[in-house]
């Protein structure tokens, strides 16, 4: 094999892996958003049902002040019929007093209803309230690792981008820069096995002079189809 294919196969295998490593850095902050958003979703659920829980108090409380209020004029109606000595008056304070009542039976079904569901919704309030807890501190932990994940790959590009460097060193710059073309444009496969004829690049089979040309091993030679540089396997 020639010393210059032989180089490039070795820089090739760097690549390779940087490649691999940045895609994974460039994961990561897709992955932690995500986790973030569940995090947010477990809190607006908590709070949709906290909010819920507030509303049913305030409304528990309003109807608790309509019905006091309704008491009070019932006893303002009682009082005034036992002043009045009108019977139209009294006929008209006890159908008031009847109204008011019927109105204090509604606002106790209301508040009957709001009861029972804040009943309901107490256990349902807990177990969201435990579970975005729980939820929270297993995505946190997560989130953690991948940060400490990423800082470890930035680590390793870095180390590999040193290695790169001298990797290159000793490759004539035309092929180095033909290599790193073909790098760029076949999918991280530059330099590839012919294996019984056919590039392992496009998978196509090659001429017969190109074989031989391969096999005399005097000159870097190219796939026609793909233009990927070949080499014999070892």
């Amino acid at each position: 094999m020639l010393e210059a294919i032989e180089k490039l196969l070795a820089l090739q295998d760097r690549d390779q892996k940087l490649r691999t490593l940045r895609l994974e850095i460039h994961s990561v902050p897709t992955e932690i958003a995500s986790k973030q958003k569940l995090i947010t979703d477990s809190a607006t659920r908590l709070e949709t049902a906290r909010s819920r829980a507030k509303t049913i108090e305030v409304e528990k409380k309003s109807l608790q002040i309509d019905t006091a209020a309704k008491r009070d004029q019932i006893a303002k109606y009682k009082n005034q019929q036992l002043q009045t000595r009108k019977n139209e008056e009294y006929t008209a304070l006890a159908h008031e007093i009847a109204n008011a009542e019927k109105l204090i039976s509604q606002i106790e079904d209301k508040e009957l209803l709001f009861m029972e569901e804040a009943e309901n919704l107490a256990p349902e309030l807990a177990a969201a309230d435990k579970t975005h807890g729980e939820e929270k501190t297993r995505l946190e932990a997560q989130i953690t690792l991948l940060r400490e994940k990423e800082n470890n790959l930035i680590i390793r590009v870095q180390e590999f981008e040193a290695s790169r460097a001298s990797a290159c060193e000793g490759i004539d710059e035309e092929l180095l820069e033909r290599y790193v073309r073909l790098f760029e444009t076949k999918n991280a496969r530059a330099v590839v096995a012919l294996e019984h004829d056919v590039c392992t690049g496009c998978h196509m089979k090659i001429t017969a002079q190109t074989s031989l040309a391969l096999r005399s091993d005097k000159t870097i030679v190219s796939c026609p189809q793909c233009g990927r540089l070949l080499h014999l396997p070892a």
